[in-house]
C-alpha cells in the first residue's frame, strides 16, 4: 500500500479500457450483444464497489491517523446489495443481459487490483 491512489488511478484506466472494448463489441457483434452487455453492467458494478471501498479504506485511515475512535465499517452491505442488484438486473432482463458474463464482469476489477499489486511486488523486488 506504498502508492495506493497510483493503483487505484492504473486499475480505473484498466477498467476503462476494458469497458470500452465491451461498448465496442456490444455495437460490432449484433449476435453478441447480451455477453457484451453483461460484461458491461458487471464490470460497472465491480469498479463501483472498488471506488466505494477505496473511499471507505480513505475514511478507515482518516480515522486512524487521528485517533477519533469512531467506528468505521467497510461498507460490505452496500457492495453485496449493489453486486446483488446487478445480477436480479442480469436475471430480469435475460433476453438483453447475460447472466453469465454479469457474473464474470463483478470480479474484474478485483482480479485487476490483484494482479496489478502482484506485478507492482514484484518489479519492486527486482529493484
Amino acid at each position: 500500500m506504498d502508492d495506493f491512489s497510483g493503483h487505484l488511478k492504473t486499475v480505473q484506466r484498466i477498467a476503462i479500457f476494458f469497458l470500452s472494448f465491451c461498448f465496442m463489441g456490444w455495437a460490432l457483434a449484433v449476435n453478441a450483444r447480451p455477453l457484451f452487455a453483461g460484461l458491461i453492467l458487471g464490470t460497472a458494478v465491480s469498479w463501483m464497489n472498488a471506488r466505494y471501498l477505496a473511499w471507505k479504506i480513505g475514511q478507515l485511515t482518516t480515522a486512524v491517523l487521528e485517533k477519533s475512535g469512531r467506528k468505521i465499517n467497510m461498507g460490505f452491505i452496500t457492495r453485496a446489495a449493489t453486486s446483488l442488484l446487478a445480477v436480479v438486473i442480469a436475471y430480469r432482463f435475460q433476453e438483453h443481459v447475460a447472466l453469465s458474463t454479469t457474473l464474470a464482469g463483478l470480479f474484474f476489477v478485483q482480479l485487476a487490483t490483484l494482479l496489478l499489486g502482484i506485478f507492482s511486488n514484484l518489479r519492486a523486488r527486482k529493484q
